[in-house]
């Protein structure tokens, strides 16, 4: 998540820019307007017949026991992608030892309520646990062939478990470096180099041939360096004989950057690269102090550190700790959140995975054998899940207009573009479990009523011509 200085104006261009903001906000409004959109129209009502129209789903949702959120789900998306329960800390946690449980509940879900899935993902540098990266036992470092050995097993084994099931894989996820547009130093290119993209993708093809494979990024709307960076490693995955179908454009954007020709400008490049164009993980800044856009690091000014592990009063209820136990373990949640922050300031994002790995390990030896399992479950909740962080802020009614515009602008141009388009997903159903809450991003508030947003995205579909 690549961080997006907002450009400065002289007085009379800002009132300029103030002008046609109004002008835009007036037609948010009228877009808005419950008398100028067809009513009931669902998101996948408007815009299905020209691409997939999809969300992401944690836990909670895609546990079924909430009717309101599933009413809106079933209603809205034909499409769903696990947030974080197919990631490679979630399903295999420890060496060779896989736990499907959540991605099976999930692609259940899915199958009970026809949507259709995408998994996410097979190989990021990011939550993933610590053991990847160490030494076998008896080595000083860890190695080529180890490395590529434990990349094939997970690849191999999650895409054959789920083969079938799935319609595609964000096979390798944000391989690539903000600003300069290099490789990412990742443990997989320090030991393996760029092959190593080439080699999941072959991999995941061997274990599932009926499976579409994408590579997965976010900011190649907003740099070119980035973008063109993406355009060689699809050359090069063609050159290497490893199978590619599509390219994932995540779409975390605020409400400038990029600008709506970046983003057609941007789909026409991979369209022309004869690939799918898939919009992943789309949600938009609408409260902000800064232009930020991108991905691990989203933020909105100095807003505090999210959460990283449960209240210890949810801790205490679910098992059942004696007051010695707390009193123990909660300068050890303190001391991890501190280090938690320290990581994030220094954009040491991976090192987050690493520091609840060691807490979670600390604490479970204070705990008795009954206490353990449950435990481990509260840790294993996803981090950006309902557990976690402050409530998103209202927004005011000049915020609503310009969330409104900003999407409204950013759905003339996939419709324009449909043709190359196979789907948009939207990174969360509501406001109040997206990871970027903060900045109330998405078209449901967290109440999930439809915000005047929706309404927006709504009005453009009606709009397009076949």
């Amino acid at each position: 998540m690549l961080r997006i200085p907002s450009p400065r104006f002289s007085i009379p261009l800002a009132a300029l820019a103030g002008l046609l903001a109004l002008s835009t906000a007036t037609q948010a409004e009228k877009a808005a307007d419950p008398a100028a959109v067809p009513a009931p129209v669902s998101l996948k009502g408007a815009y299905g017949k020209y691409f997939l129209v999809g969300t992401a789903l944690n836990a909670r949702q895609y546990g079924d026991t909430d009717p309101a959120t599933t009413d809106v789900i079933t209603r809205e998306f034909n499409c769903a992608t696990a947030e974080n329960d197919m990631k490679w800390e979630m399903v295999e946690p420890k060496p060779n030892t896989f736990r499907f449980e959540r991605g099976d509940k999930f692609v259940d879900f899915c199958q009970r309520h026809n949507l259709v899935v995408i998994g996410h993902n097979l190989c990021w540098h990011a939550q993933l646990p610590s053991w990847v990266s160490k030494p076998e036992a008896g080595q000083e470092k860890l190695t080529k062939e180890v490395l590529l050995a434990r990349l094939k097993n997970h690849v191999q084994t999650v895409a054959a478990h789920y083969k079938g099931k799935v319609r595609g894989w964000d096979v390798v996820n944000e391989a690539i470096n903000d600003g300069n547009g290099e490789y990412r130093d990742s443990v997989f290119y320090r030991l393996i180099g760029k092959e190593f993209i080439a080699l999941a993708f072959k991999w995941a093809h061997e274990a599932d041939p009926g499976a579409e494979l994408y590579y997965n990024d976010y900011n190649l709307e907003a740099e070119d360096a980035k973008r063109d960076r993406a355009v060689d490693l699809v050359k090069y995955l063609r050159e290497q004989g490893a199978h590619i179908d599509g390219i994932g454009l995540q779409g975390h954007f605020n409400l400038t950057t990029p600008t709506a020709a970046k983003i057609g400008e941007t789909i026409e490049v991979f369209a022309n690269l004869g690939l799918k164009v898939m919009i992943t993980e789309l949600d938009v800044e609408a409260v902000r102090e800064e232009h930020v856009s991108g991905a691990v690091d989203a933020r909105t000014g100095n807003r505090p550190v999210p959460r990283f592990f449960p209240e210890i009063s949810v801790i205490r209820e679910k098992i059942k700790l004696t007051e010695p136990q707390a009193a123990q373990i909660e300068p050890l949640f303190a001391k991890a959140q501190e280090e938690i922050a320290a990581a994030i300031k220094a954009r040491e994002f991976h090192l987050i995975g690493e520091i609840r790995e060691a807490t979670g390990e600390s604490i479970a030896k204070l705990l008795d054998e009954k206490q353990r399992a449950p435990f481990e479950e509260l840790m294993t909740a996803p981090m950006g899940g309902h557990l976690f962080g402050p409530p998103p802020p209202a927004l005011t009614p000049e915020q609503q207009r310009e969330l409104a515009a900003r999407y409204a602008d950013i759905f003339k141009v996939f419709l324009k573009h449909r043709n190359a388009i196979t789907r948009v997903t939207f990174w969360g159903v509501s406001d109040g479990e997206s990871w970027r809450r903060q900045s109330s991003p998405l078209l449901f508030d967290a109440k999930l009523q439809r915000k005047p947003a929706y309404d927006a995205v709504i009005a453009v579909s009606s709009a397009a011509v076949d």
